[in-house]
């Protein structure tokens, strides 16, 4: 038994243990112990490709074409110039499809020590959600801090939270979408690295803020994957999904790519958004001059599809 099947067993003993309670306080009029509401709705499985990682070439309708035949549920969008330059295009060839537009995916950073830095980020960001709100997204992923940040924790928090990512909510929210929290892992950041940090710091900001999750970094610093979802409640905004070592199409790791325990949570909060694959594809080795030889079209798509039924198979279990 390795380190995370002990902690989660753990937590799956302390939950039981609590829901007993739970159910015993019901009956003795105790008020001191949280009770679990179950969600409205029951939760509903949405898988969803990033656009760059939809396995066959063409342009948009080919994409989204190969999308709907397939069974998935949802598309994820870049951010950045991407969304300026090519959001008519790609919303023309979504027209009469239903398909999901989930979150748009780009790079973020409010850590610097010139406030002046942090407005232009702002600034930066702020037509992108006009964008996104337009066209029904589900919101613009950021995340407060890159590898090394100019200002201290506490300093940042209070800036992130108060000012520049409460502006950027209030915009979201008046757009008709959101900001959505990506918690990293160590080495990417030293900010933000657990969801429940995610969900409290989006609880902080108010409307149009969400925490998310994403099984890659979820790996590296949670202990319970369960947990970590039902820490966001049902707030959660999105969920990034990749095989768990390599980071690349879901069950090319093998045993390793167990997200049971994940959709167990994801389950018990009633998650309705997307479930949205963000990994590389893998390489056949290097040929002769060491160079990469890369999956050919077919044999991508033979990896998404099996991803595809991993994950439906490990959400019927869950």
């Amino acid at each position: 038994m390795n380190r995370r099947e002990f902690l989660a067993g753990g937590a799956a003993l302390g939950a039981a243990a609590a829901c007993a309670q739970t159910c015993e306080d019901k009956t003795s009029g105790c008020p001191s112990m949280p009770h679990f509401v179950p969600p409205e709705k029951p939760a509903e499985l949405n898988i969803c490709l990033q656009l760059w990682v939809i396995p066959v070439g063409g342009d948009y309708n080919a994409k989204l074409d190969w999308l709907e035949n397939n069974g998935f549920s949802a598309v994820e969008i870049p951010s950045g110039d991407w969304l300026f330059k090519e959001t008519d295009k790609f919303m023309e060839a979504m027209k009469g499809r239903k398909l999901k537009i989930s979150a748009a995916c780009g790079g973020s950073d409010f850590s610097f020590a010139d406030k002046a830095r942090r407005d232009a980020e702002v600034a930066r960001l702020m037509p992108m959600l006009d964008v996104l709100g337009k066209i029904g997204s589900a919101g613009l992923i950021v995340c407060p801090a890159r590898r090394h940040p100019e200002l201290p924790f506490e300093e940042l928090r209070e800036s992130f939270v108060g000012d520049t990512a409460k502006r950027l909510a209030q915009h979201a929210a008046e757009c008709g979408t959101n900001i959505i929290l990506e918690p990293l892992c160590r080495g990417e950041t030293p900010f933000l690295k657990l969801v429940a940090d995610a969900a409290s710091m989006a609880r902080d900001i108010g409307a149009g803020a969400k925490p998310m999750g994403d099984f890659w970094h979820m790996s590296k610093e949670e202990t319970s994957f369960c947990g970590a979802f039902m820490s966001a409640g049902a707030n959660l905004g999105h969920v990034h999904i990749a095989s768990l070592r390599s980071r690349k199409i879901p069950g090319v790791d093998g045993d390793a790519d167990n997200y049971v325990d994940g959709f167990r949570g994801l389950k018990a909060i009633g998650y309705r958004g997307a479930i949205s694959f963000e990994c590389g594809y893998p390489n056949k080795g290097k040929d002769a001059n060491g160079k990469d030889v890369h999956l050919s079209e077919q044999e991508r798509v033979d990896l998404v599809i099996k991803a595809r039924d991993l994950i439906r198979e490990q959400w019927a279990k869950a």
